[in-house]
């Protein structure tokens, strides 16, 4: 490379050093013009700073016309050009060189393997976290799960304290109590390396309530308390047939291997407790050992198959499993043994607990009211969010309030980020049918709708937080001052000016909040003052509720000077959607700032009845 640009250079060097006819004095035109060309060439292409205050000031660059010169086709003609290309050439080959000889081959390979993570599929979801009371994880004590997370097939949840909720596609409620570590196994089950465990499955599963006996097993009540260990009193040998050398434990996930029962089944490591229908708890200590406890129902407890070892006489007839009824305990645990004067071992065994197992059933009471403030704002009906809101154009969340017009966009909009909210949607102008929720509910007589709505759909408090009132400064909501008139209850306000919709789950709901279900819709739906600030404004708007398509409510007219007007819509138990709409009442609606207060689903508690069918009390 270095011959090359010396011979490039050596060219130039030589053109300029030749001798010229009539010397420097008679300088021949041409011969003049060509130097001074290839000296402003390299001017241009190797710029050289200006040292001296005397030294005359920059020219503009050159600029080439497009009509070729004598002076022009001599510089760039010849081997000058082709020097110049060559030795560009031989620099980007080697720099490119350089450049792919740096690169260790170490993460080529691992950027096109198969085996790294991003190319892997996600594992499938097969629940959701449905509720949180205080609690602090293991591995980032101040992180905290939002509500309706979903929950994927190989996840593990380690809590350093408090307690979480899950809630299995199938239906299966599990609460998990601090400190724990549990892995999501399979869409019916899991492993519980440590901790406690309360499961919620329902009744009418396959085996509910069998208490018969089977090969190698038998019912608690079959088996009495001998020096701390189950004996039956058939006399058949008892659990210390099935002696194994206690395995050191931890909590590190198990390996994932689907289980083979179609029932919700929990893996321990001393235990698999398989449900036969419908409520029970599962304790692991430090030492792996198990207690289990039915609080109502049935389930199976069996030996985990690594410490099933039979004695050396080979009798299959030892107690591996046992069937435990409402209120019947069992420990699967260590208990020393000395087979001999010189040895010391550890068998498990099926023992009765000594002290009555302790378990955490309810994240908290049943609630007697959903707060639907609380909903729209993000949360779970329950946690008393507020300052929040969504587009009534998109459905999208809207931590600030924004005032101004938006135009509709003339269909249902679906909403994906929060479980208990449907969608919304803004009447068009044309009263043409309009979709209410996402079963394909429509309604057709919304009149003097415009297409258009102001602002967000946003959840107040009832007292006005002095840092949300400056931030919101332009923000309606919080300019009508206190919520008294419409929100006695003390719970805030929500605000829907026309013209807009919002529609809710209510099988959604029923999912998550299992031990309740909704049975009436209540609020107080009214348009605040705007004339202390708008003297001359003009206020009247319609608000509409429906329950599955069917218009359960139509206040007409409402003005600010009278209401607010009681809002109370009865829900059946099969209704799956409620809907609130507002809408203008033929004279604009700039002013019309329609609210709700202490809007709220009314909650019944659910029991089991005899038949260990769900049912609510009236």
């Amino acid at each position: 490379m270095s011959a090359l640009l010396q011979r490039a250079l050596t060219g130039v060097e030589a053109r300029r050093n030749a001798p010229r006819a009539g010397g420097p004095e008679g300088m021949d035109a041409l011969g003049g013009a060509s130097v001074a060309a290839e000296l402003s060439s390299h001017n241009v292409i190797f710029p050289r700073s200006q040292t001296s205050a005397d030294s005359p000031a920059l020219t503009p660059p050159l600029v080439f016309h497009s009509s070729p010169s004598q002076v022009l086709t001599g510089y760039l003609s010849h081997e000058y050009t082709l020097s110049y290309l060559i030795a560009t050439l031989v620099v980007g080959a080697m720099i490119l060189g350089a450049w792919i000889h740096k690169i260790p081959e170490g993460p080529r390979i691992a950027a096109t393997s198969p085996a790294t993570p991003i190319d892997r599929p996600q594992m499938p979801i097969v629940g959701r976290i449905t509720g949180i009371a205080g609690a602090k994880w293991s591995d980032d004590p101040d992180y905290i799960s939002p509500i309706g997370v979903g929950v994927r097939l190989g996840r593990q949840y380690k809590l350093k304290s408090g307690l979480l909720e899950i809630t299995y596609d199938s239906g299966a409620k599990v609460i998990l109590e601090g400190p724990c570590s549990y892995e999501i196994e399979s869409a019916r089950g899991g492993y519980l390396a440590l901790g406690k465990l309360v499961a919620r499955v329902g009744a009418g599963g396959e085996g509910r309530g069998a208490g018969e006996v089977a090969s190698g097993q038998w019912t608690v009540d079959s088996m009495k308390d001998e020096g701390g260990r189950m004996k039956a009193e058939s006399g058949r040998p008892n659990a210390a047939s099935l002696a194994t050398r206690h395995q050191p434990l931890a909590t590190n996930p198990s390996p994932l291997s689907p289980l083979p029962s179609p029932l919700f089944t929990v893996r321990t490591p001393t235990a698999v407790v398989t449900d036969l229908g419908t409520e029970f708890g599962v304790e692991v200590d430090e030492n792996g050992d198990t207690t289990s406890h039915v609080f109502h129902g049935s389930i199976q407890v069996r030996l985990a198959e690594v410490l099933v070892v039979s004695e050396a006489d080979g009798d299959d007839n030892s107690t591996r499993d046992v069937i435990l009824h409402e209120n019947e305990s069992v420990r699967v645990g260590s208990v020393p043994e000395m087979p001999s004067a010189t040895t010391v071992m550890e068998s498990v065994h099926f023992t009765l607990p000594t002290t009555p197992p302790q378990f955490v059933r309810r994240l908290r009471e049943p609630p007697s009211l959903l707060d639907l403030l609380d909903v729209v704002s993000g949360g779970d009906g329950l946690s008393n969010r507020r300052g929040r809101g969504l587009d009534p154009t998109s459905g999208r969340r809207e931590s600030l309030f924004i005032p101004r017009f938006r135009d509709g966009k003339r269909q249902y909009q679906p909403v994906g980020w929060h479980p208990f909210i449907d969608g919304v949607f803004v009447p068009g102008v044309d009263r043409a049918a309009v979709q209410l929720d996402s079963a394909g509910n429509t309604f057709n007589g919304f009149t003097f709708t415009s297409g258009k709505v102001f602002g967000t759909v946003w959840a107040r408090e009832a007292e006005i937080d002095p840092e949300l009132r400056k931030i919101n400064d332009d923000c309606w909501m919080y300019a009508i001052g206190p919520s008294e008139r419409f929100a006695p209850e003390g719970r805030g306000l929500l605000g829907l000016a026309p013209n807009a919709g919002i529609t809710f789950n209510l099988e959604m709901i029923r999912r998550v909040h299992q031990d309740v279900v909704p049975n009436g819709f209540r609020a107080a739906a009214g348009i605040a003052n705007a004339r202390p600030y708008f003297p001359n404004a003009h206020q009247m708007a319609d608000v509409w509720v429906f329950v599955d398509g069917r218009l359960m409510l139509k206040p007409t007219r409402l003005r600010a000077e009278n209401t607010p007007v009681p809002v109370n819509v009865p829900i059946g138990p099969n209704d799956r959607f409620l809907t609130i709409v507002s809408t203008d009442a033929c004279d604009g609606h700039d002013f019309d700032w329609v609210v709700f207060g202490d809007p709220a689903l009314l909650m019944t508690p659910v029991f089991q009845n005899p038949e260990g069918m769900e049912d609510s009390t009236p």
